[in-house]
């Protein structure tokens, strides 16, 4: 399953966009309004309940706040902070993206700058309250706030990711957004390893935050052998959608050697048992040949079967109904 692009995703795509075709938003006038009233136009264009303006908005502060020196991104923090704290969620929203906006800005040659991260340190516990918003919207942006700190995660951006995999209803979108940022963080810490563990062999999983999961950990920049070892576990379960998603991803795994030759001769098998799901079979078909346990050399991706079983029960199940 595609993981659905974040604001943060189509921020940056939008900022690019006009960097390279030469394209200027409004903020880039000849006489560009200050940030304090950019942001004022956010708020008043969400509290009017005008939806495409204020994500216009928006995109004009971001590439405002891009481009701003340091110290006007320190003067306009106060207000952005009494943004995230307002009663209106569409205010909450745009006042959040404004942060992404804010850790999102980037040297030319695009990789992050991270210069405003020490001033948003402070205001982490302030931000991850929204964790708990009524809005699942925004619990997911505040995820993906709190999984902007990459360059040098602090401390305190992991307590209150954890904690939200362990909510009752924490399977969900917003659940696997915070996986996704989880493993962007920092894997190989011991107490994300076990949370995340956790949460992927929680018995009210669903197929499709499974996979979503699945993918998110296969495609992280760093893994932890624990992590991938009990997604490679996920080969038992008893829905074609998820056994395929693992297959699919193992060879961007990186498994302890004993785990690789347990799991590779558990492979074989699937691919020659003629009682498999024909999807499953011939997902476990194409990895062989390219597998070698080396996360470095995965195998083409364009050679991986779609995630689609020739026959599955109701994906709105979970995934413990038919074990």
């Amino acid at each position: 399953m595609l993981r659905k692009p974040s604001f943060r995703t189509i921020l940056l795509t939008g900022l690019f966009l006009a960097a390279i075709t030469g394209l200027h938003l409004p903020v880039c006038a000849q006489t560009s309004p200050s940030l304090t009233v950019l942001l004022q136009t956010c708020v008043d264009r969400a509290n009017a309940g005008d939806s495409a303006a204020t994500f216009n908005a928006v995109l004009n502060l971001a590439e405002a706040l891009g481009k701003a020196p340091l110290s006007d991104i320190k003067d306009i923090l106060p207000d952005v902070m009494q943004a995230v704290d307002d009663k209106n969620p569409a205010v909450r929203t745009l006042a959040l993206d404004s942060i992404v906006a804010i850790e999102s800005r980037s040297n030319p040659d695009h990789s992050l700058r991270g210069d405003a991260l020490p001033l948003l340190e402070p205001e982490i516990p302030r931000i991850a309250a929204h964790l708990t918003d009524d809005d699942t919207h925004i619990r997911s942006t505040t995820a993906s706030v709190l999984g902007g700190f990459v360059i040098k995660p602090p401390d305190a951006v992991f307590s209150p990711l954890i904690a939200y995999l362990k909510r009752e209803d924490a399977v969900s979108p917003v659940g696997s957004s915070v996986v996704f940022d989880l493993v962007r963080l920092g894997p190989q810490r011991p107490a994300v390893a076990a949370a995340i563990i956790a949460f992927i062999s929680r018995p009210d999983q669903t197929p499709d935050s499974l996979v979503s999961c699945i993918d998110a950990i296969a495609h992280a920049q760093t893994h932890s052998e624990d992590i991938d070892t009990a997604v490679a576990r996920n080969l038992d379960i008893p829905r074609a959608t998820v056994r395929i998603a693992v297959i699919r991803d193992l060879p961007e795994l990186q498994l302890p050697d004993e785990v690789f030759t347990t799991i590779q001769a558990h492979v074989r098998q699937i691919a020659t048992n003629d009682q498999e799901d024909p999807a499953v079979r011939a997902a476990a078909n194409t990895i062989l040949p390219c597998w070698v346990n080396d996360r470095h050399k995965p195998c083409p991706a364009f050679t991986l079967p779609a995630p689609t079983p020739a026959s599955s029960p109701s994906e709105h199940e979970d995934i413990t109904e038919h074990s």
